[in-house]
């Protein structure tokens, strides 16, 4: 028997009764992986079927919440264990587009040697089923009170921030524990909880400088090309060795596990044999503890060499990415990023800086009995102890749920190890993933109902 936690007896019960859901959970979760619930997408189609499915499973008073963007808000709760604490469960039904994987393949899930394949097959319809499985689990009958909130906009534009940031909204989603089902271990079958989280800033950078195309035979010399000015600005962000070059981004010491090392991280990232890493420090550092700095999006550019054409270009804009250590203000990193573009301007040209948002990191408590609970759930789901992790991503709705209740555990697992491929082309879930995290999941409440 493990300290924290279920009996044995009871735990090889949940482990029994997970293992017959397994079947239908990969079916619903398939039938999720259909629907295109990208922004813009369709999100309501989504949302609706994450409430019949909550209805299923007990939760008699779900239902979607307008709060005010065109993916609404998923909303349940199961009350009435007097004396047993809350626990608010989390996941987003949003995916992101199929980019450069073929749309009709990204959306028709398909099994391969133990996993399923699709979008947001793991980010994040697998965080959906974990909950769902639990309380299927308990005969959708929990042993503690649950709050549900299933979002629409976790990939786009953060609605859900801003409907919790409202005063009328300030004593809403209370809990005496949190559960964020999106995140992931270190490898298949090796759990981790994630205990740090990156923030992001981002910018828009626009450079004009002339009143439209010309050519580059006639003007090109001394009319400046929008797009040249522009790389030069992109160019000062990083140093010669690959390290964030503005000065006012925080860098904190490595207070992780010290995963991944290189080779796991040169393999999981795809780079190249023969392609050095940049940066200095561990790698982890340099992934959870330092910023980086990335262009999500460019308008302006020149065209794909097969149709290029002689012209200066007069107007471009970068999307920035800043991702942020733990610790830093999202403002105080736009402050800093504007003082830097200033005085890098090329030729002294006009440089227009937009502020595009963005959301602080995050660093859990790890010292509370629920705490110990979760790591003793995932131990026995698995067969070894958990790690605990950094991540390199932000989820900025972490900070205001914490903010309701500062002395709740915040819990951030999930099924989404490197092997998922979240984002990319050919995005998976391993299925015994799915099942082992549900099952620390079951476990995790009821341990939480002996307390």
């Amino acid at each position: 028997m493990l300290t924290g936690t279920t009996t044995t007896s009871d735990g090889t019960a949940l482990k029994q009764k997970v293992a017959a859901l397994m079947p239908a959970l990969k079916s619903d979760l398939s039938e999720l992986v259909k629907i295109k619930s990208y922004a813009g997408g369709a999100t309501t189609e989504a949302a609706n079927k994450v409430v019949s499915l909550l209805k299923a499973a007990g939760v008699s008073n779900a239902k979607t919440v307008d709060i005010g963007s065109k993916a609404p808000l998923v909303h349940g709760t199961i009350t009435g264990r007097p004396g047993k604490p809350t626990v608010l469960l989390y996941a987003h039904y949003d995916v992101q587009p199929a980019g450069t994987w073929n749309e009709a393949e990204a959306f028709t899930p398909a099994e391969r040697n133990g996993r399923l394949h699709g979008r947001g097959a793991a980010d994040d319809k697998s965080g959906i089923m974990m909950h769902i499985g639990a309380l299927r689990a308990f005969d959708n009958n929990p042993p503690v009170n649950l709050e549900i909130l299933v979002e629409g906009e976790e990939e786009s534009t953060g609605s859900l921030e801003e409907f919790l940031a409202k005063p009328a909204n300030k004593d809403r989603f209370k809990a005496d524990a949190y559960v964020i089902a999106d995140t992931g271990g270190t490898a298949v079958g090796y759990p981790a909880l994630t205990t740090t989280l990156r923030g992001i800033a981002q910018v828009d950078v626009t450079v004009r400088t002339l009143e439209a195309p010309v050519h580059s035979g006639m003007y090109g010399g001394p009319a400046p090309d929008a797009f040249v000015a522009l790389t030069r600005i992109l160019a000062t962000l990083h140093d010669d060795k690959g390290d964030v070059a503005v000065e006012g981004l925080l860098s904190r010491p490595d207070t992780g596990a010290g995963h991944p090392d290189e080779a796991t991280y040169r393999r999981d990232a795809g780079v190249r044999c023969g392609v050095p890493l940049i940066g200095t420090g561990s790698v982890s550092q340099r992934l959870h503890f330092k910023p980086s700095i990335n262009v999500t999006g460019l308008d302006g550019a020149p065209p794909p060499v097969h149709q290029s054409i002689n012209s200066l270009r007069s107007e471009a804009t970068a999307r920035i990415s800043v991702r942020l250590a733990p610790g830093q203000r999202p403002a105080d990193a736009i402050t800093a990023l504007r003082k830097h573009i200033d005085r890098h301007r090329p030729w002294f040209l006009p440089v227009e800086v937009t502020a595009r948002g963005g959301g602080e990191g995050f660093e859990a408590r790890t010292d509370s009995a629920a705490f110990a609970k979760a790591r003793a759930a995932l131990q026995e789901a698995y067969g070894r102890a958990p790690t605990a992790l950094g991540q390199g991503g932000s989820i900025p709705l972490v900070n205001l749920l914490q903010a309701r209740n500062p002395n709740a555990p915040m819990l951030l697992w999930g099924c989404e190890e490197p092997a998922a491929r979240i984002h990319a082309p050919g995005e998976s879930v391993d299925l015994g993933e799915l099942e082992r995290m549900t099952l620390a999941q079951a476990l995790f409440l009821k341990a939480l109902s002996q307390q």
